[in-house]
């Protein structure tokens, strides 16, 4: 009886990690559909006026909130995610589990390092601000530009590429 309240509360733990993982995808998602729409537009050609060309001081608030609160969101799903694996881990619990918790624990810790890393090496290149998402297998950076020329995006790319070891099909970068 008592190894089965652990295992409901294990249980509890991992679906509400699996929410978090769900809300970090969408808003994932919801990003590179906007970035998608800009660049569609600027590839046809079409230079829509957004409330940011009005205002050229909202703009960079609106840049700098925008690399704040995402980091902000990425910070905090991150530690829900950190905590719950703790409460798995300090738990007890069958072997298999503990070591699965312990696996993701130093995955999202490597992956942390990793956004940080990349993030401060681009930031050195000279970009105003830049926000990155690492999970293995696929790399999402958003660069705060206009545009970028190809040299820039070589330098993104190979920054990302030797600092995670995956190759460039893995990696998106965009501008916001």
């Amino acid at each position: 009886m008592k190894n089965q309240g652990k295992s409901s509360r294990a249980v509890g733990i991992i679906i509400l990690i699996a929410i978090a993982l769900i809300a970090v995808v969408f808003i994932n998602i919801k990003l590179n559909e906007d970035n998608s729409a800009n660049e569609a537009e600027q590839n046809a050609g079409m230079t829509p006026i957004t409330q940011e060309d009005l205002n050229i001081g909202a703009s960079a608030v609106l840049t700098e909130n925008y690399f704040e609160s995402f980091r902000a969101v990425r910070e905090d799903t991150r530690e829900r995610e950190i905590e719950y694996l703790n409460l798995i881990i300090g738990g007890g619990g069958d072997e298999a589990t503990l070591a699965d918790a312990r696996e993701q624990l130093v995955e999202i810790v490597d992956c942390m390092e990793k956004e940080l890393t990349i993030e401060s090496l681009i930031k050195a290149k000279g970009f105003e601000d830049v926000a990155v998402t690492f999970h293995y297998g696929s790399v999402n950076i958003i660069v705060s530009a206009n545009s970028l020329s190809e040299e820039q995006v070589a330098q993104i790319l190979e920054i990302t590429m030797r600092e995670t070891g995956e190759p460039a099909q893995n990696i998106k970068i965009s501008t916001h």
